[in-house]
């Protein structure tokens, strides 16, 4: 199961927001006056929170400026255990509240529990090669009702390889389980650079395959599979670039 938290971040405080995060993910854990030593164990790892399997930097989108992770977890119950031992740290405590200051750090905060999509394990790349960087694009995209099946289909058929083809690599394909406006899909795609993304962005909807594609799906639905786009660019972040595949071994 994973988890994506997407944090639309007050203007002017998205530094105290990564640094925030950088804190209890990234950094080793501090001591606690009466609890743990300090110890190389990031302030998560001290509670069983599982590292995120990428942070990102919205730089582009309906919701920017903001910011948003994805962590994976064994299972429903673990989360809902570990995540409130967390909450009651002192030190992250502290560490809100001198970065807060009084002041509004975030304006909203989505949260959506995902399960890997079947489209996802048909276009998966060769494990290895290190972190993705470049420019990463976050698609979220609401299907028809009843049509999850198909859409993931068409997906790993279709959309997806001729995304490649104009030059992205996919590293995520998810179906959101619990969250707003189901059915939905989110896909994660890394690209080179933003000209290379922006040149694709004009070409793929102009694609021959992608064209008889919804014309087929006009005739079969009566309409579109998928219904709506929500587009981010992302900036992924040095101290958490995702790895190919988000880290998941098949």
């Amino acid at each position: 199961m994973l988890e994506y938290r997407f944090y639309a971040v007050a203007d002017g405080r998205m530094a105290s927001e990564l640094a925030l995060v950088h804190s209890m993910a990234i950094a080793g854990a501090p001591a606690v006056e009466g609890g743990p030593p300090a110890h190389e164990e990031t302030l998560w790892e001290r509670y069983g929170v599982p590292k995120p399997l990428g942070s990102w930097m919205v730089v582009a989108g309906r919701q920017a400026p903001g910011f948003l992770y994805i962590i994976k977890w064994a299972s429903l119950a673990q989360r809902d255990e570990r995540f409130p031992r967390f909450w009651a740290d002192p030190f992250w405590r502290a560490q809100r509240a001198e970065l807060t200051d009084g002041m509004t750090l975030v304006n909203s905060i989505e949260n959506w529990l995902l399960d890997a999509s079947p489209a996802w394990a048909a276009v998966r790349e060769d494990d290895g090669g290190g972190p993705v960087s470049g420019i990463h694009e976050l698609r979220v995209q609401n299907v028809l009702n009843g049509s999850q099946t198909e859409a993931a289909d068409v997906l790993a058929k279709v959309d997806l390889p001729v995304a490649r083809r104009h030059g992205a690599r996919v590293l995520g394909v998810m179906e959101v389980v619990i969250g707003p406006e189901r059915p939905r899909f989110v896909t994660l795609l890394a690209w080179p650079d933003l000209e290379t993304q922006q040149k694709a962005a004009f070409a793929i909807d102009r694609d021959p395959e992608i064209v008889a594609q919804r014309a087929r799906e006009r005739t079969s639905a009566g309409g579109r599979l998928f219904l709506t786009l929500d587009q981010y660019l992302l900036e992924p972040l040095p101290w958490n670039t995702p790895e190919p595949n988000l880290g998941i071994k098949p």
